[in-house]
């Protein structure tokens, strides 16, 4: 009942659509709607209404611009074949065609939408329209193939055109009353230049949208092609005031304005439009407002307000002129008025150039323009929410109350008792995924530390060695694992550790082709992050971090790594720019200032940097990613690295990560990173909270920030706060945000060959000062902390539908078989997990006995050596040993038990697999048992007996 009341809470939480309020408000609504459908998908994912949780999760991240997160939660929805839901399968089949849309990915959004129109007898009238307004509007402005000559273009652009009216009509009859598909109409009757069909439809949009900025600026463009400006002003002025942030509107008024010589007022204007619009939103208008600026500086101060006036009033005035009845009467009011309004002459020849004309609102906008749909809400969007889900109705309550078989675990709790509990209670009814926190409970939200730090800029544990000895000892292991981080220097020399091997010359001569991923950036301060997607003054600092990915080779990026540096020298010498931004000699003059005996000083940048700086601003790529697992090729590095000690080597009997028993990139495996001076390592914690290894090959250095592992609930909150998704987002923290919160940050310079040990959760971040390359690695201690951390985050990446990097459960089987354990804490944790996976399997395969008997054959297919764990190709959880197989696009594909009955509830279409037989898995969970290491007075005594 409690994922009911859950339910039912959440549904009244979420803000309506079209209830007028702004994204920015409801926010933290929707975050909390977002959390609670996550823990009623958590307790139970069997739940009766799973498929409408999928839904409005789908729709709240598609509300908040996540297309990623809302396809997958539609396509769950729609691939639940045993669950109720407020859409039909049509309806949401339309969402995801939109979704696709929002994306880009134009041709998966025509065939959906063509494949659903076949289904006629399916899909209601309404839907039909709906579907047809898409399709038509996709026909428009999607891209053309043929680029062969400028004939051939416009020919094929004339034809898409009249293909899309064809189906924008053929919706308007399926739908009369939908005024936005009056407006697609009218947009490519004007893109025909049919200006009297395109207005008499805008003017029928108009009868049945309530205030839409997008109809009003269309409205606009075509009384300016009638060369009535003072129409087309006040339609402008309409649409402003009806969006102030509409650029193609702004956009269009300048225009007006520069055609009719009012130089200044275009300026305002063309300034409104680019407003929070990143610099390559419209680089034409970007040059044209530099060139009115140039113009206007020419021209005397005195003598601009000498001028004539020109033939419309001012900016300033346009917007007190009374506003015309269409814009505040309601529907019916402007039903009325329209037909009283002076109508629209007939067509002329226009004054506007074609060039202007080109870059007004009639040009082809892409998907994610606002011309497209940003105030236009499909009505669609808006779910039908089933009303008894709001009452106490009988119909739609659960059939059975399902009772789990309850264990109390303990450790001596053997195999046949758990098997003996499990057959008196078995049940015909799939079993529940199982927890594997020892409490069982949901994961918590991360808390907030009680006793916060009254030091905001802590010293950074570190520690100098200085011989082979004190590199080796356990005080070094036990220093590092006591520590958030920790940087140790002189291991390299202490140890003899050729760092050449990785460098940028060695890599190039030994695999100059080896692949490795490129993101592009911009240089900037270390403690900036400015949006560069707004070119407002002054720029401001935000959270996200942007970076676009591309890939290369060794050989290649190393010349680009070259080349930087005798750029950069170069305009150190002979063009001086703002040294906080531009100049590796300025950054490190920055890093060395905040340096005080290894303490940093809270600094803040508070200089506004306007608009003109931003093209002096570098654009930096670094490589990242660089993969050194193969030991074919990198059989010199690889082997150079096993001289650290044991608790940093990549391989270990000691290190968790070893036992996984395949290569996980990155985690278990040597990367490699190339970088030029600003190249930044977002903030991120490591995959299931394991510890981590980086050493600096140099020549320059790095510079770090951290935050121990119990402040991670405040940054995960401010991320919230930012609008960046703190496990798969890419983000750069503020400092002067994370200080505000009273969250220490260490920050440290890390020189070549110094290795920096980061300890289980710490959230960290890196800049490089100069040019150096960096290689690292994760590590698992064989401790309580560790262990206990990794399966909360298995956890919690759960509750939040995020993979775990790490198979925690097949990590825990190959642990138990591999290693005896002597820390009982532990040992009693591992047998635990052990315990819950075993019980599911036995669940499982007693479900599937009782409920198909010999309809599902349950085949043996042995692992394979190297062979990686399996995770569920619809919710990623990870599935052990028991294997439900699926063929999707002629692969075959891993499903987990919910998922494969979801898919097929009969499971006809499905082949179950088992890697272990319950006697192994039986055999491996009575035998691991608490090593306890002899004591010292056991063994004396032991020796005087003989």
């Amino acid at each position: 009942m409690r994922r009911q009341i859950l339910y039912k809470t959440v549904i009244k939480l979420i803000p309506e659509e079209g209830s007028g309020k702004k994204l920015n408000e409801d926010y933290r609504i929707y975050k909390n709607a977002i959390r609670a459908y996550q823990q009623v998908l958590y307790v139970d994912s069997q739940f009766l209404r799973r498929s409408d949780v999928h839904l409005r999760l789908g729709l709240i991240y598609k509300k908040l611009g996540d297309y990623s997160s809302s396809l997958k939660h539609f396509q769950r929805a729609l691939g639940d074949s045993t669950s109720t839901c407020s859409l039909t399968r049509s309806e949401l089949s339309y969402l995801i065609g939109f979704v696709y849309e929002q994306q880009g990915h134009l041709t998966e959004a025509e065939n959906l939408y063509e494949k659903l129109l076949q289904q006629q007898d399916v899909i209601s009238t309404k839907l039909e329209g709906k579907i047809l307004r898409q399709l038509g509007w996709l026909y428009f402005y999607a891209p053309l193939t043929n680029n062969s000559n400028t004939d051939n273009l416009n020919l094929e652009r004339e034809n898409q055109i009249k293909k899309a009216i064809n189906t924008l009509e053929q919706a308007c009859k399926c739908d009369p009353t939908c005024g936005i598909t009056y407006y697609y109409l009218g947009r490519c009757y004007a893109a025909l230049r049919k200006h009297t069909e395109a207005f008499y439809t805008y003017r029928n949009c108009v009868d049945k949208l309530d205030q839409n900025a997008d109809v009003w600026c269309s409205i606009g463009v075509l009384y300016q092609h009638q060369n009535q400006t003072m129409d087309a002003l006040q339609a402008f002025v309409c649409a402003i005031q009806i969006d102030n942030k509409h650029a193609i509107a702004w956009m269009d008024l300048g225009i007006l304005y520069e055609t009719s010589g009012q130089a200044q007022d275009a300026l305002f204007c063309y300034k409104k439009a680019i407003l929070d619009k990143d610099e390559s939103w419209n680089p034409e208008l970007i040059n044209r407002i530099n060139q009115l600026q140039s113009c206007l500086a020419q021209i005397p101060e005195g003598a601009i307000g000498k001028q004539p006036r020109g033939p419309l009033p001012k900016v300033e005035e346009a917007f007190t002129l009374p506003i015309p009845s269409e814009l505040t009467a309601k529907q019916q009011q402007m039903a009325t008025a329209s037909s009283t309004t002076t109508s629209l002459p007939t067509p002329s020849s226009t004054t506007v150039s074609n060039q202007q004309y080109s870059s007004s609102s009639e040009t082809i906008p892409p998907p994610s323009s606002s011309i497209l749909i940003s105030n236009i809400k499909p009505s669609i969007d808006v779910v039908r929410i089933d009303k008894r889900l709001l009452t106490n109705d009988q119909s739609i309550r659960p059939k059975r109350i399902k009772i789990e078989p309850t264990l109390s675990f303990t450790s001596n709790t053997s195999s046949n008792d758990l098997q003996k509990i499990i057959k008196h209670s078995s049940s015909p009814l799939p079993p529940l995924p199982v927890s594997y926190l020892p409490d069982g409970h949901i994961p918590k939200s991360p808390q907030i530390p009680k006793n916060a730090s009254l030091d905001l800029n802590p010293a950074t544990p570190s520690v100098i060695l200085e011989t082979r000895r004190e590199a080796t000892s356990t005080q070094l292991q036990q220093y590092c694992f006591s520590q958030p981080i920790c940087i140790v220097r002189g291991l390299a020399n202490v140890l003899k550790l050729d760092l050449g091997l990785f460098s940028t010359k060695t890599l190039v001569e030994s695999q100059p082709d080896h692949q490795i991923e490129v993101r592009t950036q911009r240089q900037q301060a270390i403690d900036e992050n400015f949006d560069f997607t707004s070119m407002t003054t002054p720029l401001k600092n935000v959270w996200k971090y942007q970076t676009t990915r591309s890939y290369t080779t060794i050989a290649k990026y190393a010349q680009y790594q070259a080349y930087s540096y005798h750029d950069m020298v170069k305009d150190e010498l002979n063009e001086p720019i703002l040294p906080s931004i531009n100049t590796n000699s300025g950054l490190m003059t920055n890093s060395t200032m905040l340096m005080t005996n290894g303490a940093s000083k809270k600094t803040t940048n508070k200089t506004p940097t306007n608009n003109s700086s931003i093209s002096s601003i570098r654009i930096i790529k670094s490589g990242t990613n660089v993969d050194l697992s193969d030991e074919r090729k990198w059989a010199a590095q690889l082997s150079e690295l096993t001289k650290l000690p044991l608790f940093m080597r990549v391989v270990s009997a000691g290190n968790l990560l070893s036992h996984v028993g395949y290569t996980i990139l990155g985690m278990n495996s040597v990367q490699l990173y190339l970088k030029v001076p600003g190249s930044r390592t977002p903030g991120h914690q490591e995959h299931n909270n394991f510890c981590a290894i980086n050493i600096n090959i140099g020549p320059g250095d790095c510079e770090w920030f951290a935050v121990a592992n119990e402040y991670w609930g405040i940054i995960h909150t401010l991320c919230e706060k930012n609008g960046v998704d703190f496990l798969t987002g890419s983000w750069w923290p503020i400092l002067d945000d994370l200080y505000d919160a009273q969250v220490p940050v260490y920050r440290f310079i890390q020189k070549p060959g110094d290795l920096v040990f980061v300890n289980t959760g710490c959230i960290y971040w890196v800049q490089s000062i100069g040019w150096c390359n960096n290689i690292s690695w994760n590590v698992g201690p064989l401790t309580y902390n560790q262990y206990y951390a990794s399966i909360e985050r298995y956890e919690w990446n759960r509750l939040c539908s995020c993979k775990s990097i790490v198979p925690m459960v097949h990590l825990s089987w190959n642990i138990a078989r591999n290693i005896r354990i002597n820390d009982r804490h532990l040992f009693e944790l591992i047998k635990f997990i052990l315990h819950q996976s075993l019980k599911y399997i036995q669940l499982t395969l007693s479900y599937l006995e009782q409920q198909f008997g010999r309809g599902v054959d349950v085949r043996k297919q042995l692992r394979t050596l190297h062979e990686p764990a399996h995770y569920c190709i619809t919710c990623d959880y990870e599935v052990f040993n028991i294997l439900f197989i699926t063929e999707i696009d002629r692969k075959h594909v891993v499903r987990c038990l919910d998922c494969a009955l979801q898919h097929d509830k009969q499971l006809e279409s499905v082949v179950v697999l088992y890697q272990f037989t319950l006697d192994d898995l039986k055999t491996v969970y009575d035998q691991f048992q608490l090593y306890l290491l002899p004591t010292l007075n056991s063994t004396t005594r032991s020796i005087t007996n003989t």
